[in-house]
């Protein structure tokens, strides 16, 4: 698998002459893709940055009572490059998150990724965008079912995935043919997560109709093949889910997507219990003004066991509220609800977590971010043993070239 993420990612480099691959998914500090001051590195622009965080966790490991308290710090240097050949964009983005708990040292961490992207255009017809990453990461003790052990369980996760896409834009119809594999390999406490090891592999297509200017149906189907990796495992199933909805930009200040269909989960192992039932994955965006927007978001989804049950049945739903106040200070407010619902468990398991979050952004200078946010997060569950409530305080600086 390895020598295949490295293949992808080498090829987009050689289709750039040089360019590379990027999209950071670690939260809550991202790579920022405007404002800093980039470096011309041959074919490349490179931008580098830190970011800095300084908090306070009061429920570390999320536990009902006996909570312990610390606080950290997170160092994030990272390096973002972009290129351009003809009509091909490249980019990537190397990242370290080094974080560091005052009152348990055997909780630090030290996380890294190398992501990268390709937007290959075939034609004014047909395209290819590349997504890969090599990243390594870790569990926080408490935030899965898996055992509680002396350090934080880390893992390699590795893999590439593609969409091609076919017809031109504001034709009647086109198509988007997606693929992927990915591996998750952990790397510690190996009598605790031997079992979590698995690959996985997916294959989907969508088509879209116009039936307005701004407006297109949509017809999305995907299977997925999740393999464990332990001998004699029995959570290795697969997943074939089915939308009808609809996608729309409505108009300058409104846009979304909406769709509604089933997702099928079984187990290879007749041991384990399958899923079947409802699925959707709704997004919307309203901005009112250029300046203040209001993101809503909702999904049913399947997620795999970490040690209770034989899978998760997740239902997620989320607000957010961006403002600018003036050229400089950005705050966002956000909200979400949470039902995770335990396939196949005794007793019974359902989990109901909420969210509430503030944040705010300063923009001291243009290669210069300071940001504060507070986060509260609820867990109710029909095992008392779950329950959590937890507040995190955060501190930010980001620089940039």
């Amino acid at each position: 698998m390895r020598r295949w993420i490295f293949a992808g990612l080498g090829a987009a480099a050689f289709f750039a002459a040089g360019p590379a691959l990027a999209q950071s998914q670690l939260p809550p500090q991202q790579v920022p893709t405007a404002g800093p001051g980039g470096l011309p590195v041959g074919p490349l622009v490179v931008y580098p940055g830190m970011n800095l965080a300084i908090g306070h966790d009061d429920n570390l490991f999320w536990q009902p009572a006996a909570r312990t308290a610390s606080s950290f710090t997170v160092v994030s240097p990272y390096l973002r490059g972009e290129a351009t050949s003809g009509p091909h964009k490249f980019d990537f983005a190397l990242r370290v998150d080094d974080g560091r708990y005052n009152s348990s040292p055997a909780d630090n961490y030290t996380d890294y990724s190398l992501i990268g992207n390709g937007d290959i255009v075939f034609s004014g017809r047909a395209g290819l965008k590349l997504h890969a990453e090599l990243r390594h990461g870790h569990d926080a003790r408490g935030s899965t079912d898996a055992a509680f052990t002396a350090t934080p369980n880390e893992y390699n996760n590795n893999g590439i995935d593609g969409v091609f896409h076919y017809g031109a834009p504001g034709a009647q119809g086109r198509i988007e043919i997606n693929a992927g594999a990915y591996e998750r390999r952990y790397t510690n406490n190996e009598a605790s997560t031997a079992g979590l090891d698995h690959n996985t592999t997916q294959l989907g297509g969508t088509f879209f109709w116009r039936v307005r200017p701004r407006t297109e149906l949509l017809f999305e189907t995907q299977h997925s093949s999740i393999d464990y990796q332990l001998a004699g495992s029995t959570l290795s199933s697969t997943e074939d889910r089915y939308y009808i909805g609809v996608k729309w930009e409505a108009t300058a200040a409104t846009s979304g997507y909406a769709k509604f269909g089933r997702m099928d989960k079984n187990f290879d192992s007749g041991t384990r219990e399958n899923f079947s039932g409802s699925a959707w994955d709704v997004g919307a965006r309203w901005s009112p003004l250029t300046y203040s927007v209001f993101d809503i978001s909702t999904s049913k989804q399947t997620n795999e066991s970490t040690g209770f049950g034989d899978a998760i049945v997740t239902q997620f739903s989320t607000i957010t509220w961006s403002h600018a106040w003036t050229s400089r200070i950005r705050t966002q407010a956000l909200a979400s609800y949470r039902d995770d619902s335990f396939i196949n468990t005794a007793p019974s398991r359902v989990d109901d977590t909420t969210s509430f979050g503030l944040k705010a952004n300063y923009d001291f200078r243009r290669w210069l971010r300071f940001g504060a946010e507070i986060t509260h997060w609820t867990r109710d569950s029909t095992i008392n043993t779950f329950d959590y409530k937890r507040n995190l305080l955060l501190f930010t600086v980001g620089a940039t070239l």
